[in-house]
């Protein structure tokens, strides 16, 4: 279990506001964890909403993938960041600072737009419809060794599992097409936008077969559910969002819940699908007895969280058209 992060929301959470702000930008070039190039840009006026650039479009990264954050630290940061959207609707909506109309939109529909990434300690949440029958526990006297905290929160969507090696991305957006199609005040697309990102991410690291499930929401691969998505929005602000299993415990999906409500289709993993996909080459090459070969010899080291936030940092800005700075 990692270390508990105590959160300085007056730290964390500064947003730049100056005309011409020093700000930290993701680069093509250099995309390992931690180096960014520092870039001076200027605040550009809005001339008309259909006039936006992408340059305009910019997201602030909380990036704590590297901790375990414990989920109420974690509801705390998204409820920080979906108040600062709405004081900021509000703020210009009822009062007049003498910015012109087009600063007036830039400041609403940009300021405040996040994202987090987290790995959480090990905890257990239902939806605001969840039914406890999913639990495999008494809801109201969960057992003493369970290992799991378990809370009831704001998203849709039934149970699910949190735990360490799962990466963990709450998009705290103001949808507003006016920002672009990826922008559209739509959750159904929002979600389906939300997925692409998982597959996106999975596919870099060589997983087949990555597709959506008919009726159902979240990111599949060849029949098991690797990527869950459970969001909510107020005022067209998004808040919860998607979790990817990149290298986790499956038995503590199945042990404990059934997973998203679906009692009949598996639970997977980013290191689970490749390790699917191995066994199946050795298989058509007739080498059955043979133990199941891993990716190379250093796959321990190239399926971690680690580096599926990084490509699930570029799969992010890739789908919704934004650039992700500090």
């Amino acid at each position: 279990m990692g270390a508990n992060i105590i959160v300085n929301s007056g730290e964390l959470f500064r947003f730049c506001s100056s005309n011409n702000a020093t700000i930290q930008t993701r680069t093509k070039k250099e995309k390992k964890r931690g180096r960014f190039d520092r870039v001076i840009v200027a605040r550009a006026g809005i001339r008309h909403p259909s006039e936006l650039q992408p340059t305009n479009r910019r997201v602030k990264l909380i990036d704590l993938s590297d901790e375990l954050v414990p989920y109420d630290t974690g509801w705390r940061m998204q409820k920080d960041l979906l108040q600062k959207q709405f004081d900021i609707e509000t703020a210009f909506t009822t009062s007049n600072y003498g910015d012109s109309e087009e600063d007036h939109i830039e400041k609403i529909l940009f300021e405040h737009d996040a994202l987090i990434l987290l790995q959480h300690e090990k905890v257990i949440t239902l939806g605001t419809g969840s039914t406890t029958d999913n639990l495999k526990f008494d809801a109201e006297e969960p057992p003493k060794d369970l290992g799991f905290e378990v809370r009831r929160c704001e998203r849709g969507g039934e149970v699910t599992v949190h735990l360490p090696g799962q990466l963990v991305l709450y998009p705290i957006l103001k949808l507003d097409e006016r920002k672009g199609s990826s922008f559209k005040p739509d959750l159904h697309e929002y979600m389906r936008n939300l997925e692409e990102v998982a597959l996106l991410v999975a596919k870099s690291f060589g997983v087949e077969k990555g597709h959506r499930e008919d009726g159902f929401t979240g990111a599949w691969a060849n029949g098991s559910k690797f990527a869950q998505v459970g969001v909510r929005a107020r005022r067209w602000v998004t808040y919860h969002g998607l979790a990817i299993n990149v290298d986790c415990n499956l038995c503590d999906f199945t042990k404990h819940v059934v997973p998203c409500g679906i009692g009949d289709r598996p639970v997977g993993s980013i290191r689970e699908r490749l390790r699917s996909q191995q066994k199946r080459t050795v298989g058509r090459n007739g080498n059955e007895d043979e133990p199941p070969i891993l990716i190379d010899e250093n796959d321990d080291k190239k399926v971690s969280v680690s580096i599926a936030a990084d490509r699930a940092l570029d799969a992010f800005e890739k789908v919704f058209d934004v650039s992700l700075v500090r």
